[in-house]
């Protein structure tokens, strides 16, 4: 039988979000100091009946600016508008491209499983 313990489907979601996140930083080599990789976390938050009220990732705040392609003298302005003139830095996605890429399976997960949960307790019902 399926497993149908949201809090430990979400945990294994967050973890291989964050193994994607790693892969997609060494691959940009993003990753000079391993600063930002060592410091991801995760936090999954449910309630007592085990339903899942939120996902946290909690990571070093320079990696963002890193995704953006933002930061010394370098506005978010510029970037929409494609402005690089005199400026090395540039964005670098391996932040948000692939959180929402992972997040539209998480959907789908959730989806399975709320429709198993639904069934069984269903059926324990109608057995009664």
């Amino acid at each position: 039988m399926e497993n149908s313990d949201l809090k430990l489907t979400a945990e294994a979601w967050a973890d291989i979000v964050i193994k994607n996140w790693l892969t997609k930083i060494d691959q940009l080599r993003i990753n000079y100091s391993y600063q930002l990789s060592d410091s991801f976390l995760h936090h999954i938050v449910a309630n007592a009946g085990g339903d899942l009220q939120r996902i946290e990732f909690a990571f070093a705040y320079y990696g963002r600016m890193v995704d953006m392609g933002v930061g010394k003298g370098v506005k978010i302005a510029m970037v929409k508008e494609r402005r690089f003139e005199g400026f090395r830095r540039r964005p670098k996605p391996w932040y948000s491209v692939t959180l929402y890429s992972e997040v539209k399976k998480l959907r789908e997960i959730l989806q399975r499983k709320y429709a198993l949960k639904t069934t069984t307790t269903t059926v324990e019902i109608l057995s009664r």
